[in-house]
């Protein structure tokens, strides 16, 4: 069964695992609907604007990120595809763990960081001038930055800085893959920390502890405003 209420973003991709559109849980629903006048529930809906379109029975992998952790992923057929909406009807219900589980949880960023230099067979390469770049997801156990120009390649080691709780951290991290846009061009480098101590540990888990309240929060708001618009809408009916 798939576990609707432990996702937290969503990420479509094709089949040929190319990055297609991601959106988080603000952006999707899984409502009842009917299919050849059979009430189903394994299909999602997604809303948005200018998102890509597909024929009819595309195949799409479904990509969830759940709160423990675990991204999984589905095989799903495109019902329904506008503009503003698509429809994708998940074919296998229980899906496939695409990595052993998580150590820990990631959250969303916009974290501004700088690079100061970067390690490769061997050689360290450092920079009169950094480069410049922004961290999109980070967890204790490594970070998710924006590409850059020239692009680092697989295995490359970075140096990287970044405040935390208004004090700089200097962390090394290895670059574990290059994710690539539907274009083709660098989206970003998902990377694993590698100097990680206790002092560090705790910064970064005040850091993701932060993001996460601040992220409820705003959740908490966007509600709140919703509801009261449904009212204003009632009452005015």
């Amino acid at each position: 069964m798939i576990d609707k209420d432990g996702i937290m973003t969503i990420r479509i991709t094709g089949m040929d695992g190319k990055f297609l559109l991601e959106t988080d849980k603000e952006h999707f629903s899984f409502p009842r609907m009917f299919v050849n006048n059979v009430p189903v529930n394994n299909i999602i809906m997604i809303k948005g604007r200018d998102m890509p379109e597909f024929d009819a029975d595309t195949g799409l992998y479904v990509i969830t990120n759940m709160k423990n952790g675990d991204r999984i992923r589905y095989v799903g057929r495109v019902k329904m595809s506008l503009e503003n909406q698509l429809n994708i009807q998940i074919r296998d219900e229980y899906g496939t763990v695409m990595e052993e589980r998580r150590k820990y949880f990631k959250v969303r960023s916009n974290l501004r960081c700088i690079i100061s230099g970067h390690e490769r067979d061997g050689t360290l390469y450092e920079y009169d001038a950094p480069v410049f770049t922004v961290i999109k997801n980070v967890s204790i156990g490594g970070v998710f930055i924006e590409g850059t120009d020239p692009p680092y390649r697989k295995d490359d080691i970075l140096l990287l800085n970044f405040m935390v709780d208004n004090a700089l951290v200097g962390a090394v991290v290895r670059v574990l893959r290059l994710q690539l846009l539907i274009d083709g061009t660098l989206e970003g480098y998902g990377c694993e920390f590698t100097n990680v101590d206790q002092k560090m540990e705790g910064q970064l888990a005040n850091l993701v502890n932060a993001i996460q309240r601040e992220q409820r929060q705003e959740q908490l708001e966007r509600d709140d405003r919703r509801r009261e618009a449904e009212k204003r809408i009632k009452g005015s009916g």
